[in-house]
């Protein structure tokens, strides 16, 4: 990744990450302008080719997110923001980011099950989830992330990415 993409990708996290902090919601123009600005960027300095390797970056990130949005176990914004990301970083730099992310996740869900008297519920919950996913029973998977409603602990899971993005980039300098 190059030393001119480095200052958009931390503005548009750390953007998505505020928003998501204050209003629980990443707008649309965040992921998108980063989006866009990693494809100007990456094709300006490799042309045809870093063009490529954005748009590789965009998919992988999509790949990624999509099936926890479709499970319903994320927001819209956060899978627009991991694409961005992936645009930016690039396919290779966001396998960091996302294990990363994950583990940054990990840790924070377990924080505010912990706070919130929960831990025992969310790790059952998590459990079954995973043993659901792990059997392909899409349905009962969607139903389980469903089901919890407004009762669901929540993470402004921008504020993960975001977390997982700045990390990686220490650990790669």
């Amino acid at each position: 990744m190059s030393s001119a993409v480095e200052p958009v990708l931390m503005a548009v996290v750390l953007l998505a990450a505020w928003s998501d902090i204050r209003t629980r919601h990443i707008p649309n123009w965040i992921p998108v302008s980063g989006a866009v600005l990693g494809l100007v960027l990456h094709t300006w300095q490799g042309g045809v080719l870093g063009a490529f390797d954005c748009i590789v970056g965009a998919a992988v990130g999509l790949g990624i997110f999509l099936p926890f949005y479709i499970l319903g176990g994320m927001g819209a914004g956060d899978v627009k923001l991991f694409s961005a990301v992936g645009a930016l970083a690039g396919p290779q730099a966001l396998v960091l980011v996302f294990v990363l992310t994950g583990l940054l996740g990990g840790i924070a869900a377990l924080i505010v099950a912990i706070y919130n008297g929960r831990l025992r519920e969310t790790l059952q919950q998590t459990s079954e989830l995973m043993v659901d996913v792990g059997r392909m029973r899409w349905s009962e998977a969607r139903e389980a992330t469903t089901a919890a409603g407004a009762r669901a602990l929540r993470l402004p899971y921008g504020a993960v990415i975001a977390g997982g993005t700045l990390l990686s980039l220490l650990i790669r300098h």
